[in-house]
């Protein structure tokens, strides 16, 4: 029985945003969808060639999602509510899209049980089909949508839904290997070796696994990895 902690996902190559000049002068900032298990690794990494990494709104944007992520309910009230100002600017920007939609994944887990609750969760799965609908070839778009669908509990009926996207994602890697950031890789092949594993599809979770293991990068996330094909059956060659 797999049971592992619950992330919450970012893509690590992050798509350059049309912002405009004035907000960047804002307090409420738009977030970037950290890794927990990853955070110490992103940190101790060389810093990355994308131009969109240079622009300084991106080191403020990561520690305003961490705010929401580690419960501040003020900070999360923020969040949604400039990214639902941006997606009413551009609403056919699928980036902004799925980031409001996990945006409200998280003010979902803020509300009280009752209607509301529930809305902040639909209305965060809405967003982030429609962003999948409108960029379905974006490996960081289906990467986001895949691993909040991941989490939500089975009454939502939305796990198949991941299980194909990290099937997908999984299939884009191995036609472009530069297709995301390399640690976001690593959380593809780790969150896919469990819906092949959840599947019975061992070979292609023992796979998925030791490709995340061939990644070579030092973390907890890689120890996860490990952990899980120890608990695989061992192969014919004794692996």
């Amino acid at each position: 029985m797999h049971n592992p902690e619950i992330f919450v996902a970012f893509p690590l190559r992050r798509p350059l945003l049309k912002v405009k000049a004035t907000t960047l002068t804002r307090n409420i900032l738009f977030p970037a969808l950290a890794l927990s298990l990853l955070t110490t690794s992103l940190r101790a990494s060389s810093a990355p060639t994308s131009e969109t990494y240079s622009h300084p709104l991106l080191n403020q944007i990561f520690e305003m999602h961490s705010l929401a992520e580690s419960g501040n309910k003020d900070a999360t009230r923020r969040l949604v509510a400039w990214l639902e100002e941006l997606t009413s600017e551009q609403p056919d920007n699928g980036i902004l899209l799925v980031y409001l939609g996990s945006a409200y994944t998280l003010a979902s887990r803020d509300a009280f049980i009752g209607p509301g609750k529930l809305r902040y969760l639909m209305s965060g799965r809405d967003c982030m089909d429609r962003a999948v609908a409108m960029r379905p070839d974006d490996a960081n778009v289906r990467f986001i949508r895949a691993i909040n669908n991941y989490h939500l509990p089975t009454l939502f009926n939305r796990r198949s839904i991941a299980r194909d996207d990290f099937r997908k994602l999984v299939d884009q890697l191995a036609k472009d290997p530069e297709v995301v950031d390399s640690l976001t890789s690593l959380a593809i092949y780790y969150y896919a070796g469990l819906c092949f594993a959840q599947l019975e599809e061992e070979s292609n979770a023992r796979a998925s696994w030791e490709k995340g293991m061939d990644l070579k990068i030092k973390g907890p996330l890689t120890a996860k990895i490990s952990d899980e094909l120890n608990r695989l059956t061992p192969t014919a060659a004794g692996q």
